[in-house]
């Protein structure tokens, strides 16, 4: 259990990041790409403190969060550009 102590700063911002993305996704008055934009920015919203908790601790370098929350960024951009480009066209009955 020790070991888990350092990562509550991830899981904290793990959580507030899908709450924020289900708030995000059940908005009726945003487009969809408008929607999936804020779930990505609100990853790096979320994840910046986090990691900036580990930073404070001493567990991680500045340099590592700054690559770590970039790569992750990007990643989650890249897996939300393929899902919305290769979803095929809804039909209405």
């Amino acid at each position: 259990m020790a070991t888990l102590y350092p990562l509550q700063s991830i899981l904290f911002g793990l959580m507030g990041w899908a709450a924020t993305a289900l708030a995000v996704m059940n908005s009726s008055r945003l487009t969809i790409n408008d929607r999936r934009a804020m779930v990505v920015c609100s990853w790096m919203v979320w994840m910046i403190p986090s990691l900036g908790a580990l930073v404070y601790r001493g567990l991680m370098t500045t340099n590592n969060a700054a690559i770590y929350c970039g790569v992750t960024t990007v990643l989650l951009a890249l897996i939300v550009i393929v899902g919305s480009v290769a979803r095929p066209p809804r039909t209405h009955p």
